[in-house]
């Protein structure tokens, strides 16, 4: 198929397709530049807990790692309660370690306290060796 364009309407194709690689050109600066200023590293270890039995709690010593590129104050929050784990001032990295009580898993945050922003986050993972059944088991001799 061949349209025939005018020299108007060829130029005003040819601006609106420079302009589409600038803005994509512009776009790939701006998440390489993110990319640089958040790289963060967290992590928690062991991060799955086992409990004998579906529901009980699992008790574990649990070791939360982070990392950034850039020196500044961070916090440590366990998500569901915004229970502030450990917080640190000129840093860029450090572990803190504690004992992990839950019957379900927990979210970790680190927060940067001078931006007011979550840099990243782990979970906790809980699971159990034995399925908690529905019915009663009853023994009778007769």
């Amino acid at each position: 198929m061949y349209f025939k364009l005018g020299k108007g309407t060829a130029w005003l194709f040819g601006l609106f397709y420079c302009l589409l690689l600038m803005q994509q050109a512009h776009a790939q600066q701006i998440k390489e530049v993110a990319l640089q200023e958040t790289q963060v590293q967290f992590s928690a270890t062991p991060g799955n807990c086992i409990a004998l039995h579906q529901g009980r709690k699992c008790f574990a010593r649990v070791a939360l790692f982070w990392q950034t590129s850039t020196l500044g104050h961070f916090c440590i929050y366990q998500k569901i309660q915004n229970k502030v784990i450990q917080c640190w001032k000129n840093s860029r990295g450090s572990t803190t370690q504690f004992e992990f009580e839950s019957s379900e898993k927990l979210e970790y945050q680190l927060v940067s306290i001078d931006q007011n922003r979550v840099l990243a986050e782990t979970v906790i993972e809980v699971s159990w060796v034995h399925k908690a059944t529905a019915r009663k088991r009853r023994w009778r001799l007769f």
